[in-house]
């Protein structure tokens, strides 16, 4: 992945797509850092088989996914905190409510989002959500604790970094990052939005800081918005893919001392996709596939 820990081995995983898969309504879908989780599909937990790649532990938390229209009317629950204020166990962070119809982002727009709840000791501090389009990329293990899952990106493919810690950003989507071509051992990566959290970025994260806490989340979620993919730059993207049947949604996530897991499920079904109106075609992007093991 793009930035300092891009290297890091991803672990991975894969769910089959639902036969059905309702689309939900914008203003029924929660969005609060994940306190509640109205709107939302539980995709698993993170070491569930096809789901997990790899690890350095058996960081163990639920996974949740979400693909719904913005409406005019949608709320954030919760109050940003202060920059620097402590966590109470049920304090929301991250972007704004005014985010969600600021820079990119327009009431009626798509958007896809994926969430994680850590009901035991697990703590958040730091993401990359990492979007597959075409899903040949990106490989889950073919049991917990296999070494033969595999992460990879081909052009077109996007990710974001989020982590925790004081300060205006926390728990932001920040480095918004498109890949120009397969990694191979070399960072084959853009960010267009630069390097800090911004309105102008598709993305959007939401996290609820542990009690006591001020570098550490007990959930998050996060938000691509595809429809803001496509007028960042004067309509012409970035050169993202599109979402289609085959479209997978990983990432790597991790405490302060970079105890890591790594997962990724399928998303969304074709059904969710007809209902939203979605073209099936494959990015425009080259698809040059390689892929890390």
């Amino acid at each position: 992945m793009p930035g300092g820990r891009a290297r890091l081995p991803l672990c991975v995983a894969k769910l089959s797509a639902l036969a059905t898969c309702a689309v939900a309504h914008g203003g029924i879908v929660d969005i609060n850092g994940g306190t509640s989780w109205n709107g939302w599909t539980s995709v698993g937990n993170s070491r569930t088989a096809g789901v997990w790649v790899r690890g350095s532990t058996t960081r163990d938390y639920n996974i949740y996914s979400t693909l719904f229209t913005l409406e005019a009317g949608q709320t954030v629950g919760g109050n940003r905190l202060s920059d620097g204020a402590g966590g109470t166990g049920a304090a929301y962070t991250g972007d704004t409510q005014s985010s969600l119809f600021s820079g990119s982002w327009r009431a009626g727009d798509r958007i896809v989002g994926v969430g994680l709840q850590y009901p035991g000791a697990a703590r958040l501090s730091n993401i990359w959500v990492h979007v597959d389009w075409t899903g040949d990329s990106i490989q889950a293990a073919s049991s917990v604790g296999a070494s033969d899952g595999a992460y990879g990106a081909s052009a077109g493919d996007l990710s974001v970094f989020s982590l925790g810690g004081s300060g205006n950003e926390r728990f932001r989507s920040k480095q918004y990052s498109v890949f120009t071509g397969p990694t191979d051992g070399s960072d084959n990566f853009i960010t267009p939005y630069g390097m800090n959290a911004t309105t102008a970025s598709p993305a959007r994260g939401f996290a609820v800081l542990a009690g006591g806490s001020t570098i550490a989340a007990t959930s998050a979620q996060y938000f691509i918005n595809l429809d803001a993919i496509g007028r960042s730059n004067g309509g012409a993207g970035h050169g993202e893919g599109l979402l289609g049947p085959s479209t997978k949604v990983g990432f790597l996530e991790a405490d302060a001392n970079w105890n890591l897991s790594q997962q990724v499920f399928s998303l969304p079904t074709p059904g969710a996709l007809a209902l939203m109106g979605l073209s099936l075609v494959a990015p425009f992007a080259p698809r040059a596939r390689r892929r890390r093991t």
